[in-house]
């Protein structure tokens, strides 16, 4: 008779255990809010994402009666987030590695995080024990002393690497280089080490210099068909099987012939203008940080896409160079910061008459209030679709797909 007792339980397996569990799978729950629903079953989680998009839609006339589909669900629950931000502080003698609590500057300690990979806590759990060992006096907000504020972790899960960023007071402190060396010795899926420079009072997490101590300043991701390099200081998404099943759709709804011309606003370092240039004749991304621009136009070189342009700069401003340029553009992409788009972004926006324009969002209520301002200028919403890009949090990201008609409304 086969041993039952010996055979480790599949990932599905433990997932579906952990959603009927009633105590959360987190050592820091609930002292951490961090992931408010980390205490509700996977399939209840994403019902309550798909209510917030409703909800945010409900508040608006035009949008009323579009139905709302079931949240993607992600691939992974846990162990799924590759960029974390965490505060370095020391409070009544012990050092915390962790968030602030909503609405003040308490910070919860979480150095043994569930959604973060398995590497990304060893080096923090070590971390931890390696400032109190060397001495290193973490950074006291309300005096605007100390050394060691912040920590930035980024982790592939194609390359299996750590990049460490640590946020310092100072260029230069006594223990940085034992530190570094440490870090090196103990951590061999350790892919670079960085220090950004903020010597500004305040919350701030980042200064304006960067200064690589070892190995590199940028990891590589797979997602798809595509290998795309993140520097420290550019956006990516933090769940890549959810990433990739958002340029799968946002090219499924595209509907590309290969003779369309795209526009990809608020393009970042390039994932969906290259999913994008897969089937169209032209991609030109726009994005107003210069460091993500130029690591686009890498990653399209290093994908072998010889038919997109990359400009920094003005959303709006660009968006009407490129007009007088080009002889049509057939789909506009946008995928703005959580506050949505600007006034001017918009009205600039709004004054082509697209064919197609697809609205990636991870705030329910900005893209609400932006695509009730389309709609009322003759936009079509088409489709909606939430995904679970944040599992145990109440964010979620949400694709939308508008058409033009005729021009109406004030």
């Amino acid at each position: 008779m086969r041993n039952q007792c010996a055979r480790q339980p599949t990932l599905q397996e433990t997932e579906r255990r952990l959603d009927g569990e009633k105590r959360p799978p987190c050592p820091h729950y609930p002292a951490c809010y961090g992931c408010p629903f980390i205490h509700l079953p996977y399939p209840q989680q994403l019902a309550k994402k798909r209510d917030r998009v409703a909800q945010a839609f409900a508040a608006y006339p035009t949008l009323e009666g579009v139905e709302v589909p079931l949240t993607l669900a992600s691939p992974r629950r846990f162990g799924y987030r590759t960029r974390v931000k965490l505060t370095v502080r020391r409070v009544e003698g012990k050092v915390l590695i962790g968030l602030y609590r909503p609405e003040s500057h308490q910070v919860a300690d979480i150095s043994d995080c569930p959604v973060h990979p398995r590497q990304v806590n060893e080096v923090v759990q070590f971390l931890k024990l390696a400032i109190e060992r060397l001495g290193i006096i973490p950074y006291d907000e309300a005096r605007d002393t100390g050394q060691l504020r912040y920590l930035d972790l980024r982790y592939s899960f194609w390359q299996r690497k750590v990049l460490l960023t640590l946020v310092t007071r100072h260029m230069d402190f006594p223990q940085l280089r034992d530190l570094v060396r440490q870090l090196e010795r103990r951590f061999p899926f350790l892919g670079g080490v960085v220090q950004n420079i903020n010597d500004k009072p305040g919350n701030v997490i980042w200064g304006e210099r960067f200064h690589p101590l070892r190995g590199r300043d940028s990891l590589i991701e797979r997602i798809g068909h595509l290998h795309l390099a993140s520097p420290v200081d550019t956006f990516t998404q933090v769940n890549p099987p959810v990433a990739r099943k958002l340029y799968d759709t946002v090219l499924q709804w595209a509907e590309l012939t290969g003779e369309e011309i795209a526009v990809d606003l608020y393009c970042g370092i390039g994932p969906i203008a290259l999913y994008l240039a897969s089937r169209a004749k032209l991609v030109v991304g726009i994005d107003e940080n210069v460091r993500a621009v130029n690591t686009a136009k890498e990653n399209a070189r290093r994908n072998g896409y010889h038919n997109c342009r990359f400009f920094a700069g003005d959303a709006a401003e660009k968006v009407k160079e490129v007009v007088t340029t080009l002889s049509r553009l057939d789909l506009c992409v946008v995928n703005p910061p959580r506050k949505g788009l600007s006034p001017e972004a918009f009205s600039t926006i709004n004054a082509i008459k697209w064919p197609k324009l697809v609205y990636v969002s991870c705030d329910p209520v900005t893209l609400a209030r932006d695509l009730d301002r389309f709609c009322q200028a003759g936009y079509t919403l088409r489709r909606v679709q939430p995904l679970d890009m944040f599992p145990q949090t109440e964010q979620v990201e949400t694709i939308a797909l508008l058409t033009a008609g005729e021009r109406g409304g004030p």
